[in-house]
């Protein structure tokens, strides 16, 4: 474990985390913080718990998508995969 600092909305935070996840967890604030930037320039006056929550839906929503995606992603393969197995069966 390492304990790191990162800054979300001028708001600077200490975690511990695993070593392996620190990278991800900056990269992840890094990301964070554009979008706050980017939703505060498209709605100005929107006070920063507004842009906060903006930032957390849309970043819940891209997770869900993402989640569907892989979902099929996975349904397909599973197919592709009983077809490769079907055929290796039927040449035995």
């Amino acid at each position: 474990m390492v304990k790191i600092s990162v800054t979300l909305a001028n708001r600077k935070y200490t975690m511990s985390v695993e070593n392996e996840d620190e990278i991800l967890i900056r990269n992840a604030a890094e990301t964070i913080n554009n979008r706050v930037k980017e939703f505060l320039l498209q709605f100005p006056g929107k006070d920063l718990q507004d842009i906060l929550a903006m930032t957390l839906l849309n970043y819940a929503a891209s997770l869900g998508k993402s989640d569907k995606n892989n979902s099929f992603i996975n349904e397909e393969l599973h197919s592709r995969l009983q077809n490769i197995n079907q055929l290796l069966v039927e040449a035995v």
